[in-house]
């Protein structure tokens, strides 16, 4: 074999091996997240059985999951004090059943203010009355000035 073959086979195998590779553990969302904010947190299918997991983490405490389309998730707001960092979530499957962890991303403290959504909607609407009006402007004109000349 050349040594282009071998090292295309090589590579390719790198490449299916990382594909394969398995997910996080533990998934929370949004990850990076703000102090104050609500984040979902779950075990992705990992958690089987009956048992009653829990979600815990400083940032949080501890959440209950429920089951959910993804396994058994919960919701929980993260500490309004928490500061710029990382953080370990941890998924308790129950009594005698497996633990996963998850290390999250915490970026300064959540701003109060638009969202880029509602920024869009604002100008959106300021696009539509300013082009309402200049059309009323035009047309009102256009009137007024066939009245005047009699037409």
């Amino acid at each position: 074999m050349r040594p282009a073959h071998i090292s295309a086979a090589v590579l390719s195998a790198v490449a299916a091996l990382t594909l394969c590779a398995p997910a996080a553990s533990a998934r929370v969302v949004p990850d990076p997240m703000a102090a104050g904010e609500r984040v979902t947190v779950g075990d992705d299918g990992r958690c089987t059985g009956e048992g009653t997991a829990r979600a815990r983490s400083t940032l949080f405490g501890t959440v209950p999951l429920r089951p959910s389309d993804r396994g058994r998730a919960g919701v929980a707001t993260v500490a309004r004090g928490a500061t710029a960092g990382r953080y370990t979530v941890t998924v308790d499957c129950g009594a005698g059943g497996p633990r996963h962890t998850e290390t999250v991303t915490v970026r300064g403290v959540r701003t109060a203010g638009m969202s880029v959504t509602q920024a869009a909607g604002g100008l959106a609407l300021l696009v539509l009355v300013g082009g309402a009006a200049h059309v009323l402007r035009r047309t009102l004109k256009t009137y007024l000035w066939d009245a005047r000349r009699g037409t």
